[in-house]
């Protein structure tokens, strides 16, 4: 039970890290786009909206560690992991709408969900490791 504590403290402290760096970034887009827009739009809306998809993510992942219960969070992540594969590999590149920004909008989620499965296949693979410490130990 106490490992099972201390695995959701590390992957709570991961996703506090993660979910600052994306607020950080954030704040500095919207400072970027309330002082000049027309740049903003042009250099830097893509990677706020990335920025608020992980967000979208990451806080959601975070009220699943925040319930406590590891097999929730695995499930979550696991979860979280085999629908953005299938997604990435089964869905379509590219969208045919007449407009460009949701074709845009559409290729930044594939990006952001590229990331995400990186990253959480990265954190099941540590709690797999802190999980064999524990049997071993």
């Amino acid at each position: 039970m106490e490992g099972e504590k201390e695995i959701i403290r590390m992957l709570a402290a991961q996703v506090k890290i993660w979910i600052y760096s994306c607020v950080e970034d954030a704040d500095k887009y919207t400072k970027e786009m309330n002082e000049d827009y027309l740049h903003f739009f042009c250099w830097f809306s893509e990677d706020m909206y990335k920025v608020q998809l992980r967000l979208k993510i990451y806080r959601k992942l975070q009220e699943v560690i925040n319930s406590e219960k590891l097999s929730d969070v695995l499930e979550h992540l696991r979860h979280t992991v085999e629908h953005f594969t299938d997604d990435l590999i089964l869905g379509p590149i590219q969208h045919r709408y007449t407009n460009a920004s949701p074709n845009t909008a559409h290729l930044l989620a594939l990006e952001v969900k590229q990331t995400v499965v990186q990253e959480f296949r990265q954190m099941l693979r540590r709690v797999e490791k802190e999980q064999g410490k524990k049997i071993a130990g």
